[in-house]
């Protein structure tokens, strides 16, 4: 069989109609809104300020974002309404969705609705999991297995292993979210003063802070591991400053002065009125709380940073908005006052206000706490701790904690004290949610 002689023009014109045929399926596949969706995603997205402290990466970690520019990426949806009431919302936001399918008439926008139902993609045969929130209280397995489920399937078989073995319900006892108290979010307030929230352009934020807890450098592992304190929901029009002063922590109210020679004197002042100074550092720049009273303790740092050869750290002030703070959700951040009191800090959310959220401005506020540990008295194991005793031979342990009563009583006489000890009043109680008794 004689073969066909090579022909160059044969072959540019056959790899010209390939080119000409990926162009086209390129085109078909990518439509001209989708380049321009990309153009308006990559805008969210910016370098990163200053020197890099520690390069942390992960799966959660995202790349450092401009959150200002989030209104402009979903500027087409139908999210934008300003209802004045909660019942005018679900109308508004319907009337947003008919004008943005198109002009299609009542029956035909049902039929829609109907279509995309998300129960279309049930099959009938799903595990179904309880979704209760999370409480204090473990959850039964009873509660969240469904026997129609297939057997077949790992989670079922080790469920029901779990069920077998576990009569206590021990198991859910180390869940992870088990010591997190979810908080409802606050009613809206009908005052004419709070302004209205826009949905669709404000920005809302949830940055989730930890306990500060000791570290060595020398020690191969960490004494302690990160806990969970609060999660703040804030606004990106609200200063970096709100969201510092929603920040609680023990040592801002603890005195840590010896008051055992006149218990009822303890002082008034709080550690976070003599040291008001206070820093952020998010994304490798600090920022500095400048009020009244307050001073920047950065200094140090940076001229510690500086005289080691690790960079220029950018320096701004905490008047500066949320949204104007280029972030890293996942990204551990972390919060530095009383010299030297650290508390880690993450981003976990950044997104636009949805028309179900308050509408008032009733931002910010707590949305999880943790829970913890409440401390009893060691004499009387009834009422919660008032007071911490050091030194003191008539004692066993070294603290020892006293709730008020049994401290007067076994540690005074007629108003003087019956041995040598000093003795701290006690406010960790205050601060826990699970309200001890007194």
């Amino acid at each position: 069989m004689a073969s066909m002689p090579y022909d160059d023009k044969l072959e540019e014109t056959l790899k010209r109609d390939q080119e000409s045929i990926q162009n086209n399926l390129n085109k078909f596949l990518k439509p001209d809104f989708c380049e321009n969706e990309e153009a308006k995603i990559s805008n969210l997205y910016a370098k990163d300020e200053g020197p890099h402290w520690r390069k942390v990466t992960g799966s959660g970690i995202t790349k450092s974002l401009i959150t200002k520019n989030l209104p402009k990426v979903f500027q087409d949806l139908p999210i934008h309404t300003q209802s004045t009431s909660r019942g005018d919302v679900e109308l508004e936001l319907e009337q947003q969705i008919v004008s943005f399918v198109g002009n299609i008439d009542d029956e035909e926008y049902d039929k829609l609705v109907e279509f995309c139902d998300p129960k279309h993609l049930e099959t009938g045969h799903e595990l179904k999991m309880s979704m209760s929130l999370p409480t204090s209280k473990a959850s039964a397995l009873n509660s969240c297995y469904n026997p129609q489920a297939s057997s077949s399937l790992h989670i079922c078989k080790n469920l029901m292993f779990r069920k077998e073995i576990d009569k206590k319900n021990c198991y859910s006892r180390k869940l992870k979210y088990r010591t997190v108290c979810l908080i409802p979010p606050p009613e809206d307030d009908d005052e004419p003063d709070n302004e209205l929230l826009q949905s669709g352009k404000d920005i809302i934020y949830r940055v989730r802070i930890y306990r500060p807890f000791p570290y060595s450098h020398s020690a191969k592992y960490t004494v302690r591991h990160s806990l969970l304190v609060s999660e703040i929901v804030v606004l990106g029009q609200q200063p970096l400053w709100v969201l510092r002063d929603h920040i609680y922590c023990l040592n801002d109210i603890s005195t840590g002065i010896d008051v055992s020679e006149n218990p009822d004197a303890v002082p008034s002042t709080s550690p976070k009125d003599l040291f008001p100074s206070s820093f952020m550092f998010i994304n490798n720049v600090f920022y500095v709380d400048e009020r009244k009273g307050c001073a920047d303790i950065t200094l140090e740092l940076r001229e510690w940073a500086a005289a080691r050869n690790m960079g220029t750290f950018p320096v701004h002030s905490m008047d500066v908005k949320l949204e104007d703070v280029r972030i890293r959700l996942g990204y551990p951040d972390v919060y530095v006052h009383l010299g030297d009191c650290e508390h880690p800090f993450t981003f976990s959310e950044a997104r636009l206000a949805h028309p179900r959220d308050p509408l008032r401005r009733m931002f910010p506020f707590v949305s999880q706490v943790g829970l913890s540990q409440v401390n009893y008295c060691s004499i009387c194991s009834e009422h919660s701790t008032k007071w911490v005793v050091k030194d003191c031979d008539i004692v066993p342990f070294d603290p020892t904690y006293f709730c008020d009563t049994c401290f007067r009583l076994y540690l005074y006489k007629d108003g003087k004290k019956v041995c040598p000890f000093k003795a701290y009043a006690y406010k960790g109680n205050e601060m826990s949610v699970l309200k001890p008794r007194q």
